[in-house]
This record gives structure tokens, sequence and C-alpha cells, in this order.
């Protein structure tokens, strides 16, 4: 009897025995596994990062910001012109530098350099001519630009013409002498540039002192 039950002892001691030894190689593998994990790359994130907003593109300037006394139909052809040209601004009183030699106050009771109404192109309406300014110019060089507004028989504006692009004016003004658009770099000085309205090519063109016409406008930028 007693053998018996050594036998049996035995047997159990055995099984305890094997499993234990099973439980400790699968401690050792999951250790081996979780070893190895350590030296993985973490996985990418599949999360898309969200897109930077796209930057708003500037309000467009406005007629009123010029400070001229403008009338209706002016200030709704100027106010279309600035929304086809946000990058530019109406060109202010301010923007002229003012010379003690330039004699231009005694000339004039009210002088606005860079706005003007005339018939510029001789069709018995009146038309206005505005000079403005690139929004991004410094403000010891700012860059203008003279464009016409052509009056029309109904009291409106045609679209704004560009009647010469980023040039430099802060010295001087713009001016109607009759039938032709007159642009003066410095009004301290008599170089001048006149613009005479084609009726056969529909525009005004560039024209000499004298009076013969270009094809070849002042370059931008002089």
């Amino acid at each position: 009897m007693r053998a018996a039950a050594s036998s049996r002892f035995d047997l159990g001691t055995g099984a305890s025995w094997r499993v234990a030894l099973a439980s400790v190689a699968l401690g050792l593998v999951v250790a081996s596994c979780a070893r190895r994990g350590e030296n993985r790359s973490p996985v990418a994130s599949v999360t898309p990062i969200p897109a930077a907003p796209l930057a708003a593109p500037a309000e467009p300037a406005r007629a009123a910001d010029g400070g001229y006394d403008l009338r209706p139909a002016e200030r709704a052809a100027v106010d279309e012109f600035l929304r086809a040209h946000p990058d530019l601004r109406v060109a202010t009183d301010s923007d002229h530098r003012r010379s003690d030699d330039d004699g231009i106050d005694g000339l004039y009771g009210v002088y606005h350099p860079y706005f003007v109404r005339g018939d510029a192109n001789d069709d018995g309406v009146l038309d206005f001519v505005v000079a403005f300014v690139r929004r991004d110019s410094a403000r010891d060089t700012p860059w203008f630009s003279v464009v016409v507004f052509a009056g029309k028989a109904d009291g409106g504006f045609d679209a704004g013409s560009f009647l010469e692009r980023e040039i430099s004016l802060a010295d001087g003004d713009v001016s109607v002498d009759r039938d032709a658009i007159v642009v003066t770099p410095d009004v301290s000085e008599d170089l001048t540039r006149r613009y005479r309205w084609d009726p056969a090519k529909h525009r005004h063109v560039f024209v000499r002192d004298d009076d013969e016409e270009s094809s070849s406008p002042p370059s931008s930028q002089i």
C-alpha cells in the first residue's frame, strides 16, 4: 500500500513539475516578444493633418478712402475698378510731396494732384482721371497708376482704362489740358507727358511735344 501511494505521489509531483516548466517557458516567450516589440518603430498615425486655412484675400479699397467729393456715378465706377484691382487704392492728397518752390497752392483754390475732371476724349461728356497707388508700396517709394474713366451719355462711366502703370508720381500730378491728359512727374519741372484721344484707335495715345504720335508710351517705374 505504501508503494502504491508513493507511485501516485511521484506522478503528481512530475505533473506539477511539467506544468511549472511550461509556465516558465511561456513567460520567457512573452518576455522575448515584449523585448522585440520595444525595438520596433512606432506605427505612423493614419489621421491626416488638417491643411492650413487659405489666407483670406485682401478686402478691396474704397473710393471714399481717397477723400474726394465724388459724385455717386463716379464713386460707383471707382469702387468697381477697385474690386477688379484689389492691389490698388486711390491716391490721396497726402501721397503728394509738397515743395516750397512748386507754386501750386497759389495757382489753384482747390487742388487735388491725383484727381481731375474734364472732357478728355472731346465727346462733350465729362470724364475724370484718378491716380491709384499700389497697396504694397513702401511709404517713401509709392508706385502710381493713372486711370481714365470715360463718361457716358446716360451719366455713368465706362470701366477704368490704364493710361500709365507703376510710375513715380509722388512729386507730380495729373491734369486735363483741352483734349489731352497731362501727366507731370515733377510739378517743379517742365517735363510732362501728354495723352490725346485717338478716335480711330478708340483710346488715348501718347503724343510727343512736337505732336508726333508715338506707339511706345513711357516704360513703367521710370
